[in-house]
């Protein structure tokens, strides 16, 4: 009972070590770089409790299974909890052929208070509109659900952004 137990404590302890430990990873990448500090701070203190544990008996599976599968659990669990809290900013682009709704979408966008960008481009069969629109990846849905109301057949992609700071605007 006291091998189960210890296994169960590693898994613990990995579960929530991976989860910081992805989490840690994309702030740092969206630009929050003393959050993911403190995040990792975390992180690296909960897994040296973890592998000392392992280490007192390398020869035991079930904490090694313990370990690995709390492991794999932390980067599920760190990835749902990122796409939860949806951190960071997103670029929607919607192509549509222009005799199309794409001004349709514009407008609504911009009204729900979304920025809007609309360029002109030349398709495989003609003039299209490209509407670029960045925005908080929380309000993604509600930029889809608007594009799939007023032009349903337009091809639309996301990307995430990256924050870049300019030299001279710095403050």
């Amino acid at each position: 009972m006291d091998i189960l137990l210890a296994a169960l404590s590693i898994f613990f302890l990995r579960l929530l070590d991976q989860t910081l430990g992805t989490l840690r990873v994309l702030y740092v990448n969206k630009g929050k770089p003393v959050f993911g500090a403190v995040m990792g701070f975390i992180e690296s203190a909960i897994w040296v409790v973890a592998i000392s544990q392992v280490i007192q008996d390398l020869n035991d599976p079930f904490l090694i299974f313990g370990y690995a599968l709390g492991f794999a659990s932390g980067t599920i669990m760190g990835s749902y909890i990122e796409n939860t809290i949806a951190i960071g900013d997103i670029v929607v682009r919607i192509f549509a052929p222009k005799d199309t709704e794409s001004m349709g979408v514009a407008k609504e966008l911009r009204e729900k208070g979304f920025g809007v960008t609309i360029v002109n481009g030349e398709g495989l069969q003609g003039e299209v509109s490209i509407t670029w629109c960045v925005t908080p990846r929380k309000r993604l849905k509600e930029v889809l659900k608007i594009v799939s109301e007023i032009n349903p057949d337009a091809y639309v992609t996301t990307e995430p952004t990256n924050p870049t700071t300019l030299t001279g605007n710095r403050k």
